[in-house]
């Protein structure tokens, strides 16, 4: 049956508020403020959460017994049956369905819901067969921003739109450039094509080979995504001032700097030292994930509270570092 660390590794808890939070913004961005179907929007999310990386881990199995990396992944080892997977796979399915049903019932929002499952189990089908797949992912992800948009109203504002996109373009990122760079040298022996590869990206020895194409490219994304992330402030959605102070601008231009300080470490660090690019990268991840409630601040403030706002910035900040320190210890660096 496999024991509770097992299925704790499986589940990736560091990562939830990804795509946890994703339907909650989504929703809070259109209005809604009813702490219950918020709470009910967090628990879908993590749901979502689950059902990918479950899902994925389900369809890599075979992947992931050639890349010493992933070797103690629970489905790997058969610490977790991948029977007793796809049992997870759909409970987290069926679970956001009638959560859906009962409580946060749209039309709309349930097609979004569905949607958002059906892409990004095609990403989780297709990411290791068909080049680009991260923007069918990304996609999905958007969709599920829309989801809790739709949940609280059938017309959906452009805050909430925008707010959708940032998270889009976060996993555009962290899949489509990051997750797949790290893969690049078991990928190339087993004939996987990802953005990297067809980008130049080889591995010469046991060191990367990254061309300027690339890394033009992913500064690209980051920088597109930080842009989009500005929006609010641009079109006056939400304020640069809280308490007659420019604490959210300040905030947000701070972590754009390190953001893209952290790409260029994770560029600069060489294959033999992949724990350290590991570290930049969730690093930089963490940071993105603040940009959406740095830059919504004076919205948020407003509309659900100072005390609710400044517990989803630190739970952002504090709960992957603790998920990382309870499963894998002082090293905290994932099976990825």
């Amino acid at each position: 049956m496999g024991r509770l660390i097992d299925y704790v590794k499986l589940v990736r808890p560091y990562g939830l508020l990804f795509l946890g939070l994703t339907p909650f913004f989504g929703a809070v961005c259109n209005g809604e403020n009813d702490i219950i179907h918020l709470f009910f929007l967090v628990l879908i999310g993590i749901l979502i959460h689950v059902f990918t990386f479950v899902q994925n881990d389900y369809f890599d199995i075979e992947i992931d017994k050639k890349s010493v990396y992933v070797l103690d992944r629970p489905l790997v080892t058969g610490e977790i049956k991948k029977k007793t997977s796809l049992y997870m796979v759909i409970s987290s399915f069926l679970l956001p369905l009638i959560i859906n049903l009962l409580f946060l019932f749209t039309f709309q929002s349930f097609v979004m819901l569905l949607v958002s499952f059906f892409l990004i189990t095609l990403y989780n089908i297709y990411s290791k067969r068909i080049v680009g797949m991260e923007y069918i992912l990304a996609v999905g992800v958007f969709t599920t921003g829309l989801f809790g948009a739709y949940s609280v109203s059938s017309e959906i504002s452009g805050l909430a739109i925008i707010v959708s996109f940032v998270n889009m373009m976060q996993w555009i990122f962290s899949v489509g450039i990051f997750a797949n760079l790290k893969d690049v040298k078991y990928d190339t022996r087993i004939g996987v094509r990802t953005t990297p590869t067809i980008l130049g990206v080889k591995v010469i020895g046991d060191e990367f080979s990254i061309p300027f194409l690339f890394i033009g490219y992913a500064f690209f994304i980051k920088t597109l995504h930080i842009l989009i992330a500005f929006l609010p402030f641009l079109l006056r959605d939400t304020e640069i001032f809280v308490f007659d102070l420019p604490i959210p601008f300040l905030f947000f231009i701070l972590l754009s700097i390190v953001i893209l300080y952290l790409v260029a470490k994770i560029f600069s660090t060489p294959l033999s030292q992949r724990n350290k690019m590991l570290v930049y990268e969730g690093l930089q991840e963490g940071l993105s994930l603040l940009l959406i409630p740095v830059a919504l601040m004076s919205y948020l403030f407003e509309n659900i509270g100072i005390a609710q706002t400044m517990l989803i910035i630190i739970a952002i900040i504090i709960w992957p570092l603790s998920s990382l320190r309870v499963v894998f210890g002082k090293k905290l660096i994932p099976l990825e």
